[in-house]
């Protein structure tokens, strides 16, 4: 369910940057899978839901502004942050001309959880 609300903000087809952003968005879909799953401890998909948009469930008339994710590029860390204000969650991925390669699942689940089972702005 997730997956359909959240709408993902691909740089265009072809380019360099598109091909990773992509490696990012796989990477966080088998993310997903293991929390819907409940293999993640302390994280739900209602606590993803959440950092982005501050609810932990949908509206019954939807957000009014869709939620949606981007993806800066980043160099070091893979801490992805969000925008409450927007609904927009931004999962970094590394920048395509460096040869920089994106963290190996475990470790980069680990960096999610981290971000999303801590409470932000006072919402728990």
């Amino acid at each position: 369910m997730l997956t359909t609300i959240l709408k993902p903000q691909f740089s265009s087809e072809g380019s360099n940057k598109n091909t990773v952003e992509k490696k990012v968005y796989a990477a966080f879909l088998r993310y997903l899978r293991e929390v819907a799953s409940g293999r993640r401890d302390h994280v739900s998909v209602g606590s993803v839901l959440q950092f982005v948009t501050g609810a932990d469930e949908e509206p019954v008339l939807g957000f009014k502004i869709a939620p949606s994710f981007h993806f800066p590029e980043v160099q070091i860390s893979f801490l992805p942050t969000a925008n409450t204000c927007i609904n927009c969650l931004q999962l970094p991925c590394p920048q395509p001309t460096l040869d920089a390669n994106l963290p190996e699942d475990s470790k980069l689940f680990e960096i999610y959880d981290y971000a999303f089972a801590n409470s932000y702005y006072g919402l728990r």
